[in-house]
């Protein structure tokens, strides 16, 4: 494996040539958010001062602001997906080769959605669905799927007059794995954060049982820190246990420590699937940085070897197993 001082060094010269875009991308982005921003405001104050004439002044602001956004689309913020579209195809392919040659990376795919609403990590179907960022090859033995999601449910509400209104509600927005466990799992296995308990005690658990996926029971683990924070819901008591060895709890509470609280994972067929809500961006490059920062290529590093190195060490705790 390659280190972070060969890694950058090899990046360097390609960093340096999109260097220009970003600076250009700032430059504009300046100029063209503040001949939006600045005529629009003007225009409303003057209509709040000449109310006489305030009508056309607001319609004038409106129109004002559209045009001027359309102008910052066009010509400020499609260099700057220019500029992170070069990064992306620069960096990324090069950190998962200093990895795993294995591995690629697609900027524009990512984990369909039906994979995502047969995890039945959620229970709520997505309205909305992006998708992007999509990791995917063999880690070791462990082939896997490892891509950015953002996920909606539509709310429609009526009020007293009548009139509908409808809006989208983000219920998961982050990362999203799928990696196969070489082994054909008999019963499903969920993981999710004990918000309940956090909230009501113990007389949450009677509303818990009530809360599992179909034909699966609460299990009661014998760590008491992760029984704290998760709650385990399973076809199959015995092979619950054995998936969730000690070390693997550990590992999940480990992940929990550095990505928060709503961390989701699902064990069924044969696959783990893992659900980690955006705890900072992931895989985006910053503008308010060189493109040359070193900091921002391991920071970026440091992200995808945190997951694969979980997959790592679930891989080696199903080694004893066999797929049937």
């Amino acid at each position: 494996m390659k280190s972070n001082d060969q890694i950058i060094a090899t990046l360097l010269p390609t960093l340096e040539q999109l260097e220009p875009d970003r600076l250009l991308y700032r430059k504009r982005s300046k100029v063209y958010l503040a001949g939006t921003l600045i005529p629009t405001l003007a225009l409303v104050g003057a209509g709040i001062v000449f109310r006489n004439s305030g009508i056309f002044l607001f319609i004038g602001a409106g129109v004002w602001l559209v045009v001027g956004l359309i102008l910052y689309q066009v010509k400020a913020a499609s260099i700057g997906s220019r500029f992170k579209s070069g990064y992306k195809k620069t960096v990324i392919p090069a950190l998962l080769s200093s990895i795993d040659s294995s591995l690629t990376h697609s900027a524009e795919r990512g984990i369909p959605s039906s994979s995502f609403v047969e995890s039945e990590l959620f229970r709520t179907r997505p309205d909305r669905y992006t998708t992007e960022d999509l990791i995917e090859g063999r880690y070791g033995k462990t082939y896997l799927q490892l891509a950015e999601v953002n996920a909606q449910q539509r709310q429609t509400s009526t009020d007293s007059k009548g009139r509908t209104t409808t809006r989208y509600v983000t219920f998961f927005d982050g990362l999203f794995l799928i990696a196969d466990f070489h082994k054909h799992f008999h019963g499903r296995t969920f993981v999710f954060p004990d918000k309940a308990e956090k909230s009501f005690g113990g007389f949450a658990r009677f509303f818990q049982k009530m809360g599992g996926r179909s034909q699966t029971d609460l299990i009661q683990m014998d760590d008491p820190e992760f029984e704290r924070d998760f709650k385990v819901y399973a076809t199959d008591q015995v092979e619950a246990r054995y998936v969730l060895s000690n070390a693997m709890m550990r590992r999940i509470l480990a992940m929990q420590k550095r990505f928060g609280k709503d961390v989701r994972l699902g064990f069924k067929q044969s696959s783990l699937m893992l659900a980690v809500p955006h705890h900072h961006s992931y895989l985006e490059p910053g503008t308010n940085l060189a493109a040359t920062d070193k900091g921002q290529v391991i920071r970026m590093l440091n992200d995808i070897r945190y997951f694969l190195e979980t997959v790592e060490e679930l891989d080696l705790n199903t080694r004893i197993w066999t797929k049937e």
